[in-house]
């Protein structure tokens, strides 16, 4: 449609989405015609209306109630209202002020992250941890605990720490693991885990009569402490929020189930990675049968050579979009600039 009629039907369908979310009531001609100033009658604001229902953008729930936005208009009004109210200066406050000091840890800024957006939206906040393959490592440090054990700290760039306790058939001492830590941190410092792990196995292949016993060491003690690859974590905050959102018992209990198992939300939210910004999917476009009446936030954090992982919330697909979307936008934001810190 062009020309008049088209600037007419897409301000009816915008004025009822945007009424619905803040009302939760079907929306009539008559409250079209109140909250429009287009001149238009009441009879032709129901012929829009209705050929917007035909067209798939409006639902009628019964036969003599108004209309309500389906997944489709939610997702006409998003993309034509991409115009989002600024982040206030006390939420922009909130959210720095959450966030804190990054040098008390990566885990603890990240479950801080979670608390601030489920305070700020009300919804159902996540953050999965950065993918460890792009962290880059700050330092790693080998102790001695008895005999046959070895407690292994690794430090990343973006304030990550990993720890685990490797089992030994030799009994290395604490000088000799010194020299292992130096040697490593010498060679592999500011590389991502994933180069250093490629670096090592390639090592393996090599013949191993080339090796002192030292570098024998490392690429056997190094291969095991940089094998972090199912060290994923999903935070998340406000579950209570679901039962705000929805009354459909089953499906609350797939959500709560989804929350729990977290792989599957890792994986929804690692699709925001290849985004450039805020990613929003509304309903079925959800890949998750739970979510399908729910719309998911998204955004990336930490820069492309660095970390990087995605934070968002879980909602109604009637949210408050222009509220919500720069909140995750600038938390974001936030979070890449917290996590850049030395």
């Amino acid at each position: 449609m062009r020309g008049d009629l088209e600037q007419r039907v897409k301000a009816v369908l915008l004025a009822i989405v945007e009424n619905f979310i803040h009302t939760g009531e079907p929306v009539g001609s008559r409250t079209v015609s109140k909250i429009t100033e287009l001149g238009l009658s009441a009879a032709t604001i129901r012929n829009v209306m209705a050929d917007l229902t035909e067209q798939g953008f409006l639902e009628q729930p019964h036969t003599s109630a108004g209309r309500v936005p389906s997944d489709k208009g939610y997702r006409y009004y998003v993309d034509a209202r991409a115009d989002s109210v600024p982040v206030t200066a006390d939420t922009r406050d909130m959210i720095q002020d959450a966030l804190g000091d990054p040098s008390a840890g990566l885990d603890l800024l990240l479950s801080n992250t979670t608390k601030v957006l489920a305070e700020l939206t009300h919804f159902t906040g996540i953050v999965a941890s950065p993918h460890v393959e792009s962290t880059r490592l700050k330092m790693v440090e080998f102790l001695r605990i008895n005999p046959q054990q070895i407690f292994v700290v690794l430090i990343t760039q973006s304030h990550m720490v990993h720890s685990r306790i490797l089992r030994t058939s030799e009994d290395l001492s604490q000088e000799f693991l010194n020299s292992v830590s130096r040697y490593l941190n010498d060679q592999f410092v500011l590389k991502s885990l994933v180069e250093i792990r490629q670096q090592v196995l390639e090592s393996l292949a090599e013949e191993k009569e080339q090796y002192d016993q030292l570098l024998a060491h490392v690429v056997r003690l190094s291969k095991r402490a940089f094998d972090l690859s199912s060290q994923r974590a999903l935070y998340v905050e406000g579950q209570s929020n679901i039962l705000n959102d929805t009354h459909d018992i089953k499906r609350i209990r797939g959500l709560m189930r989804a929350l729990e198992e977290k792989i599957a939300l890792i994986d929804l939210l690692d699709h925001t990675l290849v985004e450039s910004s805020v990613n929003i999917s509304i309903g079925h476009e959800n890949k998750l049968d739970y979510l399908d009446q729910c719309s998911l936030v998204t955004a990336k954090y930490g820069a492309d050579e660095q970390s990087v992982g995605a934070i968002g919330v879980i909602g109604p697909t009637r949210m408050d979009y222009l509220r919500v979307i720069p909140i995750i936008e600038y938390t974001a934001r936030a979070l890449t600039q917290s996590m850049a810190q030395p």
